[in-house]
């Protein structure tokens, strides 16, 4: 239901990650080049395969924040799904500064400042919790009072 203040904070928590796959996370800074990679090229080699961690961590936090838009029914679930999709943000967010702080590179590593959408998605997922507690409480109120 789009006139639930929570569904505006999960659909913002939705564009920040988007925000987050596609800007450039990491510069690489040398006496010669410079090196951006964005969230989508922040990959993971192992035994011959690259794998896209951050992808993948990223896009099954946003797949679970769509689908807990579909949930206004059930809010124990939706509450639920928001701290299991700050999870996911919090593993890809880690998996970014893990993969670039364990490597030596000939260069500076910079963190840009669009590693902050990360951040607003966990920030904008919470707030979603905590309307979704809001309307769990007021609906209990009511209950009651039948």
């Amino acid at each position: 239901m789009i006139q639930r203040i929570q569904t505006v904070f999960l659909l913002l928590a939705i564009v920040a990650l988007a925000l987050f796959l596609y800007f450039p996370l990491i510069q690489l800074v040398g006496t010669n080049f410079t090196e951006d990679y964005h969230g989508i090229d922040v990959t993971y080699f192992y035994e011959g395969y690259i794998i896209f961690l951050n992808l993948i961590l990223a896009g099954i936090a946003a797949g679970v924040t769509l689908l807990n838009i579909f949930f206004f029914k059930k809010r124990n679930i939706q509450q639920w799904l928001c701290w299991v999709a700050v999870l996911f943000i919090a593993a890809a967010a880690g998996f970014v500064y893990y993969r670039y702080q364990t490597k030596v590179f000939v260069g500076d590593v910079v963190y840009t400042w669009w590693n902050v959408c990360a951040l607003a998605a966990a920030l904008f997922e919470i707030l979603a919790f905590v309307y979704i507690r809001k309307d769990e409480e007021l609906v209990k109120s009511l209950d009651r009072l039948r």
